[in-house]
C-alpha cells in the first residue's frame, strides 16, 4: 500500500494549524501536563519514602498493566464513539482521582494508594490516546499528517519538560500536596477545553451485534489487517522489544541512579527529566521541519543510535568520577538519546497511520500500543530488581546490547511502501 486510504473530513482545512487541530492540541497540552506530573511525582515520592528500586519498578509495572490490557478497547471506543466525549470523561475522572489522592495522601496505605491511582490513570490514558490518534486524519489533510504527528509529539515533549521540572522542584521544596493539586487542576482545565472547543467529525458506525461481539469483531478485523501486512507486525514487535530493553531501562534507571546511586536530589531528577524532554523536542523538531525526511527506512538506524546512547550512559556510570560529573554526563547522553527515540517513534507512528484505512486507524493504533507496551511492565519490574542487586553500569551495558540486537533484526526486514 503506497497511498493513504483513510478519508478525511470534507471541511477539514488544508492548513496544518487549522481551528480543529489547534483545539485538539490545546486540550491535549493540559491533559498531558497533568499526566506527566502524576507519572513522575507519585512513584518518585514513593521511592523517596522507601529507597527500594524493586518497589519503584513494581509500582510502574502495575500502572502499565491496565494500560496494556485496555488499549484495544480504547481503539474500538475511539472508532465507534464521539472522541470529544471520551476526552472530557477521561480528564474529568483523572481530576477527581488526583483530588482524592490529595485527600488520602496522609494515610498509612500510601503504597496501595499510589498503585491504585497509577492504575486508574493508565487505564484512562488507554482510552484517551487512541481518540487523539484516530482524530488526526479527520482534522488535518493527508499531506500534513506526518507534521501533525510531529507537532503532537512536540506538545508531549514540552509537557515532559514542564511536568517533571515543576514536579521535582515542588516535591523538593514544598512536598507532595501542591504538585498533586496542580495535576488535578490541569486535568480539570483539559476537560473544560475539550467540552468547549474540540470538534471531530463523527458518523456513527453500523452495529448489528452486542457490545462484546462488536469489540471482538472490530479487533478481529484489525488483527486481520495487521496479519496481511507482515512488516507492520515486525515494526510492532521491534517496538515491543525496544520498550522491554530500552524504555524500561530509562524509566526505572534514571530516577534510581540519580536519587539512590548518585545520592542527588529530586530537583536534580526533575532537571534531568527536563533535559531528556528537550532532546525529544529537538528530535520532533527535525521531523516537523523536514516532513518526509525520516521515513520508515531510518527507524533501524535510529534504534541503533538509542543502543549507542544506552551504552554511553553505562560508560559514564563506570567511570571513576564524582556524582555531579556523572550526572552531567548522563544529562548530555540522555538528551541526545531521547532525540533519536522521538524521531524514531514519529517515523514509525506516521508510517502506520498513513497506510491504515481510516475506519481501522483507532483499532490498529490501539493494538500497536498494546503489543508495543506488552512487555513494558516486565521490563520495569526486572530492572527495578536488577538495580537493587547489580551495578548500574552493568545493567546499562546489557540493555545496550539487547537494543542493538533488535535494531539489527529490524534492519534486515523487507519493507512495504518504500
Amino acid at each position: 500500500m503506497k497511498g493513504r486510504t483513510a478519508p478525511t473530513a470534507a471541511d477539514a482545512s488544508d492548513r496544518l494549524l487549522n481551528s480543529r487541530f489547534v483545539a485538539l492540541l490545546a486540550a491535549q497540552i493540559f491533559s498531558l501536563l497533568g499526566m506527566e506530573i502524576l507519572q513522575f511525582v507519585l512513584p518518585l515520592h514513593l521511592l523517596n519514602l522507601t529507597g527500594s528500586g524493586t518497589l519503584y519498578g513494581g509500582v510502574l509495572a502495575a500502572g502499565f498493566v491496565p494500560y496494556t490490557l485496555l488499549a484495544p478497547v480504547g481503539g474500538v471506543v475511539a472508532d465507534r464513539t464521539r472522541k470529544r466525549g471520551v476526552m472530557v470523561a477521561v480528564d474529568a475522572t483523572l481530576a477527581a482521582v488526583m483530588a482524592a489522592y490529595l485527600a488520602l495522601e496522609g494515610s498509612s496505605g500510601i503504597v496501595a494508594l499510589t498503585i491504585a491511582v497509577l492504575m486508574v490513570a493508565f487505564a484512562a490514558q488507554a482510552l484517551y490516546q487512541p481518540c487523539v490518534q484516530s482524530a488526526m486524519p479527520h482534522v488535518v489533510s493527508p499531506r500534513h499528517l506526518e507534521q501533525a504527528v510531529a507537532v503532537t509529539n512536540q506538545v508531549g515533549m514540552v509537557t515532559s519538560i514542564a511536568g517533571p521540572v515543576a514536579g521535582g522542584l515542588a516535591l523538593g521544596f514544598w512536598g507532595i500536596g501542591p504538585i498533586v493539586a496542580l495535576s488535578a487542576g490541569s486535568f480539570a482545565v483539559a476537560a473544560a477545553l475539550a467540552a468547549a472547543f474540540v470538534r471531530v467529525p463523527y458518523e456513527p458506525p453500523a452495529r448489528t451485534a452486542g457490545p462484546l461481539e462488536t469489540v471482538r469483531g472490530d479487533l478481529s478485523e484489525a488483527l486481520g489487517f495487521l496479519r496481511s501486512h507482515p512488516f507492520f507486525l515486525r515494526v510492532i514487535v521491534a517496538a515491543t522489544l525496544a520498550n522491554l530493553f530500552g524504555s524500561s531501562y530509562f524509566n526505572v534507571g534514571a530516577p534510581y541512579v540519580v536519587t539512590e546511586s548518585l545520592g542527588l536530589t529530586n530537583q536534580h531528577m526533575g532537571a534531568l527529566q527536563g533535559a531528556i524532554a528537550v532532546g525529544g523536542l529537538a528530535g520532533g523538531a527535525v521531523v516537523a521541519l523536514r516532513p518526509g525526511g525520516l521515513g520508515i527506512a531510518r527507524v533501524p538506524g535510529l534504534l541503533a543510535g538509542v543502543a549507542a546512547g544506552i551504552a554511553a550512559s553505562a560508560v559514564v556510570l563506570a567511570l571513576p568520577i564524582g556524582a555531579l560529573e556523572a550526572y552531567a554526563g548522563l544529562v548530555v547522553v540522555l538528551l541526545v538519546t531521547m532525540g533519536a527515540c522521538v524521531a524514531m517513534s514519529i517515523a514509525a507512528t506516521s508510517y502506520l497511520q498513513m497506510r491504515t484505512p481510516g475506519t481501522l486507524v483507532g483499532k490498529v493504533m490501539a493494538l500497536a500500543v498494546m503489543l508495543a507496551n506488552f512487555a513494558t511492565p516486565v521490563g520495569q519490574l526486572v530492572y527495578g530488581i536488577a538495580f537493587d542487586h547489580v551495578a548500574p553500569w552493568a545493567v546499562g551495558a546489557l540493555a545496550a546490547i539487547a537494543v542493538a540486537v533488535v535494531a539489527a533484526w529490524l534492519g534486515r526486514s523487507p519493507r512495504e511502501g518504500e
